[in-house]
């Protein structure tokens, strides 16, 4: 396997040919080998955003979408045939030197010392570019990933109103709304320039399809490889499945498993939530992005790395487990041939940090049912409970999914994490309300239901203590957390008032 990349990424408006290998963090090469230090260096763990820079690139249907990511724990191979941004690169085409979201800091002093400036301009930027309607909900989804420690938030926040209001004339269709933002000077002209070639640059041989040795390192997205290895060494060769092209894709199937969605293991979290087909199969499941890490971390953390981490309180595992997800393991090359082994995700950890993988194995892509009739809809809900609200992992988390067939609960699945020492069915609770009476006119009949269901979830949990809160905490909050999703998911029915009078 080459250790370096053998093909270009254009870097602002260059393209260029790295000498550092592909397994170097992204940030490396910005700083140390292009020489452009306004990308900084703050917590090397993709907590504070400092280092974030612009990444265009081109879809399988060939739209070119740009993503603020955390260059610090991606890796450099994933950028071959991509545009890379920086903040040097974004006045490029600046009558003043200043764009116009580097206008809006100055105008609302919402800079001070500055280090974190960078990063707030590049994520305020890819909102920009986003094709959607601009309001200041976005505006602070898109830096919830960004630190500042000095200024204050509110300056902050006052110059991202001030965008919405100079630009929410931007037009929604991608590829118009790109160079309208090259226009207004917001974007380079490079932007143009990536717009017009960058089919030549696509489909690298550098790691593509290449099968690996029994001791290669698979990185999908990098969010925590690079946390626990922030400076590896230039002979590390790791094997980049983001590079292989099939294990990005989201698609319809239909076999011997059934009608699915099948979701490349390489699928980026924002991609997860916001695939239609995943709507389809989940609908509502769109609401629970904002709960898992940032944005910056949504855009290049994978399905198939928050599986394999195999974290016992993984949010995404949790969700999908509640969701009875199927897992396609195999060797990751791009071949017709090739036949995976099809496992249920409840089968898949079988200890702490222990998963069924074997060598040169990985995880494929992740099914989802699409057997979802309109007569009865899968009804589904995730609760987590965290020190914080948000960017925080869970010290319990849950999620249950069920269909309401002739007034009866069917296929019920819950799940839990942070309750054992790998994410687990709560089998027995599942039962007890499996085949019981949905009457939603009878909202105390449901609570009494949601109680008793709440109780059994508490008795079958079994956790430990540890510095995120005590085992007599966590089944407390198992309880309670199944209680928020009857609270969530019978709104409606006037169960809360039932619940919590």
């Amino acid at each position: 396997m080459n250790a370096k990349t053998n093909q270009g990424i254009m870097v602002n408006g260059q393209w260029r040919v790295p000498a550092l290998s592909f397994g170097s963090p992204l940030l490396d090469f910005i700083r140390k080998e292009v020489g452009l230090t306004g990308t900084k260096e703050g917590c090397r763990e993709g907590d504070c955003g400092a280092c974030a820079v612009l990444m265009g690139e081109k879809l399988s249907d060939g739209t070119i979408r740009y993503r603020a990511i955390p260059s610090c724990i991606s890796a450099l191979g994933d950028f071959e045939g991509k545009h890379l941004i920086t903040i040097e690169g974004l006045t490029a085409d600046s009558k003043e030197g200043l764009t116009p979201v580097m206008r809006a800091f100055l105008d609302e002093n919402a800079s001070q010392c500055g280090f974190c400036t960078p990063g707030f301009i590049i994520a305020l930027t890819a909102w920009l570019a986003e094709p959607r309607t601009l309001d200041i909900a976005g505006a602070i989804t898109a830096v919830d990933g960004n630190l500042c420690r000095c200024t204050g938030y509110g300056s902050i926040r006052r110059a991202a109103e001030k965008l919405c209001r100079d630009f929410a004339d931007l037009p929604l269709d991608p590829k118009k709304r790109l160079a309208a933002l090259v226009e207004r000077e917001v974007l380079p002209k490079s932007v143009l320039a990536f717009l017009d070639g960058v089919g030549s640059m696509q489909n690298s041989p550098a790691t593509a399809g290449i099968k690996p040795a029994e001791s290669a390192v698979l990185i999908a997205g990098g969010t925590d490889y690079y946390v626990r290895n922030p400076y590896p060494t230039q002979q590390f060769s790791p094997v980049l499945l983001r590079t292989l092209g099939h294990l990005s894709e989201i698609r319809e199937i239909q076999d011997q498993f059934g009608h699915h969605v099948s979701i490349g293991s390489a699928v980026t979290i924002h991609d997860f939530f916001t695939s239609k087909l995943v709507q389809q199969a989940v609908p509502g499941i769109e609401t629970y992005e904002t709960q898992f890490a940032s944005t910056l971390i949504r855009n290049i953390a994978t399905i198939g790395g928050n599986i394999a981490n195999a974290s016992p309180v993984g949010d995404v595992t949790a969700m999908l487990m509640g969701l009875g997800a199927l897992l396609c393991i195999g060797v990751p090359e791009d071949s017709s041939k090739q036949e995976a082994r099809v496992v249920p995700i409840e089968k898949f950890f079988l200890g702490y940090k222990k998963i069924d993988l074997q060598p040169q194995e990985a995880i494929l892509a992740v099914r989802l049912s699409l057997d979802n009739a309109p007569a009865h809809p899968l009804l589904f809900s995730f609760e987590k409970i965290a020190k914080r609200k948000k960017l925080d992992i869970a010290a319990v988390n849950t999620a249950i999914s069920f269909k309401i067939e002739n007034g009866h609960f069917t296929s019920v699945r819950i799940s839990a994490g942070g309750v054992a020492p790998t994410p687990i069915l709560l089998e027995k609770t599942a039962q007890l309300l499996e085949g019981k009476l949905c009457n939603r006119c009878d909202a105390k009949g449901l609570a009494e239901l949601a109680q008793q269901v709440s109780a059994a979830a508490e008795s079958e949990v079994k956790p430990i203590s540890d510095v995120r809160g005590s085992a007599d905490y966590r089944k407390r909050m198992t309880g309670r957390l199944v209680l928020a999703h009857f609270a969530r998911l019978f709104a409606k029915d006037g169960i809360t008032e039932e619940l919590f009078p």
